[in-house]
């Protein structure tokens, strides 16, 4: 019985400890975009990026397939570029593939705690 609790006390921690979207941001996007005011050379800020307009920051230069994605970014279409920044936008520089939807879902809810 004792045993039984012990896991079960593990699995239920696991997606809690996993949901970390300050570090998993850290970790998977952390070394190209930040939470700050300005952008980068290597990627936009991501800061206020929930609903902000696809490639609409004037101080980052976007590739062409972002330029023509056109919209904005939704919880949904960032839940899409998460998951295969490819196939969202062919052409895009930014090669992003998270395949755990819990992790993407901890990164989103991270990001739209920027605004």
């Amino acid at each position: 019985m004792r045993t039984v609790l012990i896991l079960a006390l593990v699995l239920a921690a696991g997606p809690a400890l996993a949901a970390d979207g300050a570090q998993l941001f850290i970790d998977q996007c952390g070394a190209c975009h930040s939470m700050g005011e300005a952008s980068s050379e290597t990627g936009p800020t991501l800061k206020g990026i929930v609903w902000r307009k696809v490639a609409g920051r004037a101080d980052f230069a976007y590739s062409g397939a972002l330029k023509t994605l056109g919209g904005s970014w939704s919880p949904s279409r960032l839940d899409a570029f998460l998951r295969d920044s490819q196939a969202l936008a062919p052409g895009t520089s930014m090669y992003a593939v998270v395949e755990d939807e819990n992790d993407r879902k901890a990164i989103f809810t991270y990001l739209k705690s920027s605004h």
